[in-house]
């Protein structure tokens, strides 16, 4: 049966000039053939494959705060959007919300088909590229696993193309013990990383290295951990639950895979600047700095671009959406002050009487707020950000101060996302930001190492990798090193950037942190005569309460896929005829 690639990507495919328009090919339709034997063809069904994965869950419109929204991190400015929904939708038999799901088998296929084409003695390829080639593929395949794992617990590994001429007891693969699938993806990494290049050009960043890979291992190996620590959860063979006895050797590898990354690997914490607030908020707007292992490219040139910046830009300063990330005050509490001290507020005086003075009560907090979140009278363009919904007393008309501040910045929560935002893009037009997703990068392989050293009984060690973190973010040393302090310096070190909902899910704390939660924001009022502000007390929700029960820790694969593959069973708490 002759086969067709099926190839999606910004190229041109020069034809000959022919008379007959029925010895046209398709454009978008690609012989097995002609991709076995030319590199640009293979090298374009592999690049196609990289933007077919899913790097970041909302994608690049207004879904992008999904999971900031489900691990209650922020909102979204109106009750309709998909993030909201999402995280306050009730999981149950039929399947997660879209947004959370994920189920990536044809683009695993593709994988599958690259290596099996390279690895064909009859193709003819240099055996540099094709060794490569693989060991990308492999790495991509590696990471949706490593996506459906923590979603679903074990799921069908599949490692060669599937053909439906294959007996049908065949097609219908059974899940793969949890356990299994973590050894896959570490095995996977292990190999790879000793073929992949340990860096490349400006022209071909945004490809698998070998420190991408190893960032992979870490990652995924601490997940695996985390389950085997956390988790009580099981269903029979290990299609669910790791057994407590791989604890430690997934500890180990997490920890030696970003150690290895930390000493010897071309990449370093972003150490650019005597500001820290600067020094981090750079971080993410000055793409392919040193601090980025692996990240997801965005070129206008290329037609691909994403819509941060217009829809996170405060208003005041935006042209469409704007203000579409506000923050709980709950997450704003996780910021310590600079001195160390706790973040928390008293909050029995939210009351709409206290003054506080907005220097003391959140300029004064972790730099890191500061380049992540707006505040009132955030510095901004040459002008600031207002949050205040009135202002009390007289106003020196010579003062410029406002009224009050633009409603969608004081409508939700009185705080809103300013991480990844580019204070140089002024009025920005949707679907035109290039700023890269960065997938990989240092901050999350000390944290990673840390956490594995802390549970590794390497105490010292431990608190000398989140020190290093705490360092370059201005903040003081930490003299002993605890579990929540490692919770807390990864929750805020990588605010905003999808880990804190997966995080809360394998440290098996989603329940406490989310189940039967509203959470909350602030009304400020200015008192003119006094400078300073009162501020209030308010939901930041729409009325809603969140809902996160024990199954929810796996999602559900749904019924849909489970009538398609009768081989598969679904996961503990789903099933209509109870918990299997």
């Amino acid at each position: 049966m002759k086969k067709y690639i099926i190839i999606i990507f910004a190229m041109m495919l020069v034809l000959p000039a022919c008379n007959d328009v029925l010895d046209i090919k398709p454009t978008n339709m690609i012989s097995e053939q002609d991709v076995k034997n030319d590199p640009v063809l293979l090298d374009a069904y592999l690049t196609n494959v990289y933007n077919a994965v899913r790097w970041q869950s909302g994608g690049r419109s207004n879904n992008m705060a999904v999971l900031g929204v489900c691990g209650g991190e922020m909102n979204v400015f109106a009750g309709w959007q998909g993030p909201y929904s999402t995280a306050m939708t009730i999981i149950d038999e039929n399947g997660a919300p879209w947004l959370l799901d994920y189920w990536p088998y044809d683009n695993i296929r593709s994988t599958n088909e690259i290596i099996q084409i390279l690895e064909n003695p009859e193709s003819n390829f240099d055996d540099d590229f094709a060794k490569q080639k693989i060991a990308e593929a492999r790495f991509l395949r590696a990471f949706m696993y490593f996506e459906l794992v923590k979603r679903y617990g074990g799921v069908p590994l599949i490692t060669e193309p599937q053909s439906i001429d294959q007996p049908i007891e065949e097609l219908y693969v059974k899940r793969t013990p949890e356990a299994e699938i973590y050894d896959f993806i570490g095995k996977e990494m292990d190999e790879i990383s000793q073929v992949l290049p340990s860096s490349y050009g400006a022209d071909e960043f945004g490809r698998a290295s070998k420190w991408a890979a190893l960032a992979l291992k870490s990652r995924a190996m601490l997940y695996a951990a985390s389950i085997a620590r956390f988790s009580t959860i099981t269903l029979p063979d290990g299609v669910v639950g790791i057994p407590q006895s791989k604890e430690q050797g997934y500890w180990q590898a997490a920890y030696d895979a970003a150690i290895d990354i930390i000493n010897d690997s071309p990449h370093a914490l972003y150490n650019h600047n005597p500001d820290p607030q600067q020094n981090y908020a750079e971080i993410f707007v000055k793409d392919g700095n040193e601090e980025v292992i692996f990240a997801e490219v965005y070129d206008l040139g290329l037609l691909k671009t994403h819509t941060w910046n217009f829809l996170y830009m405060p208003d005041g300063f935006r042209t469409g959406w704007g203000s579409n990330g506000p923050i709980y005050l709950e997450f704003v509490e996780k910021y310590e002050y600079e001195d160390g001290t706790s973040g928390k507020l008293n909050w029995d005086d939210l009351n709409g009487q206290v003054l506080f003075d907005i220097d003391s009560v959140m300029g004064n907090r972790d730099p890191r707020f500061r380049a992540s979140v707006f505040y009132p009278e955030t510095p901004w363009q040459g002008s600031h950000v207002y949050f205040h919904s009135n202002t009390v007393g007289t106003i020196d008309p010579e003062s410029g101060w406002p009224k009050k501040a633009p409603a969608r910045n004081y409508k939700k929560s009185g705080f809103l996302l300013r991480k990844k935002i580019n204070e140089a893009v002024k009025l920005p037009i949707s679907m035109e930001d290039e700023t890269d997703w960065i997938v990989f990068r240092m901050g999350e392989v000390y944290l990673n190492a840390a956490e594995a050293a802390f549970y590794l009984n390497m105490n010292g060690e431990s608190l000398d990798l989140l020190n290093e973190v705490r360092k370059r973010a201005g903040m003081p040393d930490k003299t002993e090193v605890t579990e929540d302090l490692i919770r807390n310096e990864r929750t805020v070190e990588l605010a905003f950037e999808e880990h804190h909902y997966w995080d809360l899910r394998r440290w098996r704390i989603a329940e406490q942190e989310l189940n039967g939660k509203g959470f909350h924001g602030v009304t400020w009022v200015y008192n003119f005569p006094e400078h300073k502000y009162t501020m209030k007390l308010k939901s930041g929700e729409y009325g809603d309460i969140r809902t996160f029960q024990e199954k929810h820790y796996y999602l559900p694969l749904g019924t849909d896929r489970l009538a398609d593959n009768p081989n598969l069973i679904e996961n503990p708490g789903y099933s209509n005829l109870g918990d299997q």
